[in-house]
């Protein structure tokens, strides 16, 4: 048994069976179940009987967390309080010939444990919730309309990688909530990588359709945007999503020309992307 003081968590046994306790305790597990589940663990790996000490601490740590969870196994109690009260703990310490002083202090350490134990704990703690990545609402292959002064403009995801989508953005604003068919027979002078952050958001996109787009497009399309790139209007505020006047230079320079939407399903149209410098994400 590895400690370093008297006290009753000053041990690496203790500290490892407490975290493995809290490790486990998460999401929809209950502390009865993870504590039944440890024990069960310990004592079959320690039923030739010769590890009795070793057990202890594990005693001692799984009551401590089911202390703090506001939770008590009567069965642990009693082995705890027979543990102490037999000073089976303090022989085993006699017996690795520690300095009678330790040996009090030990005994006056197992005598608080006992008190702490049998209180209420001043806070109860709950499982720990594991966090769960978040799905992106945005998919390849993607097509949605947004409002914009005048009317509508349509935008369809060619590719997503990582959390940036390569979309292409219509050239014309339509009077009305357009089509598949419409869109597709546009034209784009915008062809680039927004992260999700930078794509309209959900609530304003009109869905359209969703189109089997399947062939790769990583490294085409010009730079993530940037306001001086493209031209983007506040995020905040997403009025234009983009200016098309400052953005089509832009994707000039950088040899994206002006594209029929139909001809963007295939990736070979496209230039080789150009990585962004010295430009901040909005």
């Amino acid at each position: 048994m590895s400690a370093w003081g008297t006290g009753i968590r000053q041990s690496d046994e203790f500290m490892d069976v407490y975290d493995e306790f809290f490790d486990r305790y998460k999401d929809d597990a209950t502390a009865m179940e993870v504590y039944r589940a440890i024990l069960a663990e310990y004592q079959e790996e320690f039923s030739d009987g010769d590890s009795g000490p070793l057990l202890y601490t594990v005693y001692y740590a799984l009551a401590q967390s089911l202390w703090e969870c506001g939770e008590r196994d009567e069965w642990l109690w009693q082995t705890v309080r027979q543990i102490i009260d037999t000073e089976a703990d303090l022989k085993f310490w006699n017996e690795l010939g520690n300095e009678p002083e330790l040996i009090v202090s030990r005994r006056r350490a197992l005598n608080k444990f006992w008190e702490k134990i049998n209180s209420t704990p001043a806070k109860v703690r709950k499982p720990k919730k594991t966090a769960k990545k978040r799905e992106p609402t945005l998919h390849k292959g993607d097509l949605y309309a947004y409002a914009v002064e005048g009317g509508f403009r349509a935008a369809l995801v060619l590719d997503f990688v990582w959390n940036s989508f390569l979309t292409a953005i219509t050239e014309e604003v339509f009077d009305h909530i357009p089509t598949e068919a419409e869109v597709m027979a546009s034209h784009s002078r915008v062809v680039t990588w927004f992260t999700a952050r930078e794509s309209i958001p959900k609530k304003d996109r009109i869905p359209i359709s969703s189109l089997p787009i399947n062939r790769n497009y990583n490294n085409r399309a010009g730079l993530l945007f940037s306001e001086s790139m493209v031209g983007c209007s506040a995020i905040g505020e997403r009025a234009y999503f983009f200016d098309p006047k400052a953005a089509a230079p832009c994707m000039e320079r950088n040899g994206i020309r002006r594209y029929a939407m139909e001809e963007l399903q295939d990736p070979a149209v496209l230039p080789k992307y150009h990585p962004r410098v010295n430009a901040d994400l909005l």
